[in-house]
């Protein structure tokens, strides 16, 4: 077996062992689109503008502009700014109080509705990378994020169902006892304070990179680390990818790759919350260079 046949073995063995994961409860699949324009100012220095659109439970929408500068052979720093809106399904969420049976008992939910909210976000990034045997490169990418949310209020509706015991006597003063049934159903304001969030994303990329081929195949993996609780680093996610992006008519370039996403940690009113879910994804991408 050839070099090259050897390197694509090992790719084709790290897609088989992503796709095979059985889906949970809480697994969410969905498609993922990105789109964009890339413009070489100089040999080192670039421009670009891109777009994505993610549709999944919690949809979101993206435009972004960067720009990024190649210091040597093997390191390019960058930074970006993003304008994110982001969808919020919604939530209902079991409200109970008391023992069916008991003197009072109360059940009833709450739901707070379906909106969009936008989110501006940051980046400054470095990456590095080597090149093995003239095929195959490596590349590290560090990546600081800095996320900004405004505040905002949303009308979150209120249902109870309210059971309370009564006593009364009957004419001969004997005790007797039912239960009053009543219903409530209330509107009240659900604020969402303003919020930063800082992220230390760092990323593993491996891809297959010959020159004059037109495919490039790859796997990747990256950590996203909060800065924001306590004083010590919280991971909240980690992502692995395999895919690949093919070339055509030197200017083009579109991708196709398979995205998993291990929730870990999630931040609520500054606090860590434990997830155990599994988001699963399909992404398709163009960029046009020039």
């Amino acid at each position: 077996m050839t070099l090259r046949q050897s390197i694509l073995a090992l790719l084709l063995f790290a897609l088989c062992s992503l796709l095979p994961v059985s889906a949970q409860e809480n697994d969410e699949v969905g498609l993922w689109h990105e789109i964009g324009v890339e413009k070489a100012i100089t040999k080192n220095w670039d421009v670009g503008l891109d777009m994505e659109y993610r549709s999944q439970d919690k949809a979101r929408f993206s435009a972004g502009l960067g720009t990024s500068y190649k210091v040597c052979k093997n390191l390019r720093f960058g930074v970006n700014y993003n304008f994110l809106y982001t969808y919020r399904p919604d939530k209902y969420k079991d409200k109970n109080e008391g023992e069916v049976g008991s003197e009072y008992w109360e059940t009833g939910y709450n739901h707070t509705p379906r909106h969009w909210y936008p989110r501006h976000r940051f980046s400054a990034e470095a990456t590095g990378n080597i090149k093995l045997w003239n095929l195959i490169k490596v590349s590290l990418r560090e990546r600081y994020q800095l996320t900004q949310s405004r505040a905002r209020t949303v009308d979150k509706f209120k249902h109870r169902v309210i059971n309370e015991k009564k006593y009364d006597f009957d004419d001969d003063w004997n005790e007797i006892s039912w239960y009053e049934e009543s219903v409530t159903d209330e509107t009240e304001p659900k604020y969402y304070p303003a919020y930063t969030d800082q992220v230390l994303r760092s990323r593993i990329k491996i891809e297959y990179d010959k020159k004059r081929f037109p495919f490039s195949p790859f796997v990747s993996a990256e950590a996203h680390n909060s800065v924001n609780v306590g004083d010590h680093m919280l991971l909240q996610k980690v992502r692995a990818a395999i895919g690949s992006t093919y070339k055509f008519r030197k200017r083009n370039e579109v991708s196709l790759s398979y995205v998993i996403t291990f929730d870990i940690y999630d931040i609520e009113d500054n606090v860590a919350v434990r997830q155990h879910d599994r988001k699963h994804a399909i992404c398709l991408g163009y960029k046009y260079s020039f």
